[in-house]
């Protein structure tokens, strides 16, 4: 058994496929054989016993059953049918009531081999198959009755149905020859529609051979006119590999932006470094050329922080989002800049809608609002406002995030969730930024299946942010972490 395994483990899927095809046709023409020949041989029994019947009636006028059970042929018109040969006679006895032969007919002297037979116990027409003389006999018990339909014995008629048996055999040869042709044809024709049907797989294969890490633009040509499981492995394995060129991209873009990002600051604390080391300084210079490097330190930290944050974000390798409350997290973060705030005398002022919950990541949801929160404060004037809202609209939870600060035109508009975009303009310039933090923004916000949009009537006009959410049908309260 384990040979036959291992046999079959070694073959293609093509001859696989054929030859389990041809083992199930093999399987149901055999039972639809089977069921064909048994219709058959069993109407043959039938029909033979038709026959046997109509001799038995035949000999029913002249059987006696007053007094004694007796039977009397000389007036039978076919008496002469009795005495004929094996291969065409019908041979007749007639038993009484306690089975005691009471007639024979004369054919019976001229066989060598007695026919053994039982007589029915129940005293209803009876017949069965058997094996006499080298051929197959029919015997048939017809019960005999009296005018009080009373039981007086039985008539035994026998025939042989070697003609019949030939009949069937020669029913039975044909089924076998046409199942081993049938399954030897759908065994060929098997093996040729899989070949056929399995063929794209070998483009499939080409395919995705020639895809590299360094060439990750390719993809498995999928043949839309025919839709089939074929087709769903193709796009599948497209799917897949939009994800690995995604995830590539992303790595290549990540390792690009620190490397041009950090160089700078890196080059710049270099330079004081070996300033400093080139002769004696006092106290106050190293003090000051430290307190750079510290600020560049501090500049360089953020920025790998918020690199690492979105590249977390912008990963398939997530833990599941719970259920959190966005007006808690809200809350929590507009108190947290509100002294910041005062102390610029900049006003912040919040309309929150209770108990509004999504599925996500509380830390995830408390950086978009943490972000948007220090963009508005830090570009705001002071004497500025701040407006929060967060409202329930149409199954979302929407952040509606407004200032009075320095605004922007539609040319920077285009720009805001670039990576490391910062306009030029000094009031921007002026202020730290790594330019990472509304692209962070936006990857959070599309990672839950949200929408972000931004508003402003120009430089000076104060800026507004839209932040939308799908509301989580589960109302249970979320952690925030």
């Amino acid at each position: 058994m384990a040979r036959i395994t291992s046999f079959f483990d070694r073959l293609s899927i093509s001859k696989k496929l054929a030859f389990w095809y041809g083992f199930s046709l093999f399987l149901m023409l055999s039972l639809f054989g089977y069921f064909l020949y048994e219709t058959f041989h069993q109407s043959i029994h039938h029909n033979y016993d038709r026959h046997l019947r109509f001799e038995a009636e035949q000999l029913l006028p002249f059987i006696h059953t007053e007094d004694t059970l007796s039977i009397d042929l000389s007036e039978y018109s076919r008496n002469e049918a009795l005495r004929s040969g094996i291969e065409y006679g019908t041979y007749v006895r007639l038993y009484n009531q306690r089975g005691t032969l009471i007639y024979k007919s004369r054919n019976f002297s001229a066989v060598t081999q007695p026919l053994t037979t039982d007589i029915p116990e129940k005293s209803e027409e009876y017949s069965f198959s058997s094996q006499w003389q080298d051929l197959p006999a029919r015997t048939l018990f017809y019960p005999i009755r009296d005018d009080n339909r009373q039981l007086r014995g039985w008539l035994e008629v026998t025939g042989f149905e070697w003609t019949q048996h030939e009949e069937i055999n020669r029913f039975q040869n044909y089924i076998i020859i046409f199942v081993i042709l049938s399954v030897f044809l759908a065994i060929l024709g098997g093996y040729w529609l899989s070949r056929r049907a399995l063929s794209p797989v070998a483009s499939v294969i080409d395919a995705a051979k020639s895809i590299t890490a360094t060439d990750l633009d390719k993809r498995i040509p999928v043949n839309y006119q025919v839709k089939d499981e074929l087709t769903d492995l193709a796009e599948t394995f497209n799917m897949m590999l939009n994800r690995l060129q995604k995830g590539f991209e992303r790595e290549k873009r990540f390792t690009s932006d620190a490397a041009h990002e950090l160089m700078t600051p890196l080059s710049s604390m270099r330079s004081d470094a070996e300033i400093m080391l080139r002769k004696p300084r006092s106290k106050e210079e190293y003090q000051e050329t430290i307190q750079r490097m510290l600020a560049e330190v501090r500049k360089m930290s953020e920025m790998v922080h918020l690199l690492l944050q979105l590249s977390r974000v912008e990963s398939v390798h997530r833990s599941k989002p719970d259920i959190v409350n966005v007006s808690r997290i809200s809350e929590t973060v507009a108190g947290n800049f509100r002294e910041h705030a005062k102390a610029r005398n900049i006003s912040i002022q919040t309309q929150i809608d209770p108990n509004l919950q999504v599925q996500a990541h509380g830390a995830y949801i408390e950086e978009v609002i943490n972000n948007l929160l220090e963009n508005a404060v830090k570009y705001t004037p002071e004497g500025g406002q701040v407006n929060l809202q967060l409202q329930r609209s149409s199954g979302k939870a929407v952040i509606h995030l407004s200032d009075t600060g320095i605004g922007f035109d539609e040319e920077t508009k285009k720009h805001l969730f670039e990576r490391f975009y910062r306009a030029s303009e000094s009031d921007v310039q002026e202020q730290s930024g790594s330019g990472l933090g509304l692209p962070l923004v936006k990857a959070i916000v599309e990672l839950y299946n949200g929408k972000i949009r931004t508003y402003s009537e120009g430089k000076g006009e104060g800026s507004t942010f839209v932040v939308e959410f799908p509301l989580a049908e589960d109302k249970q309260a979320g952690s925030m972490a």
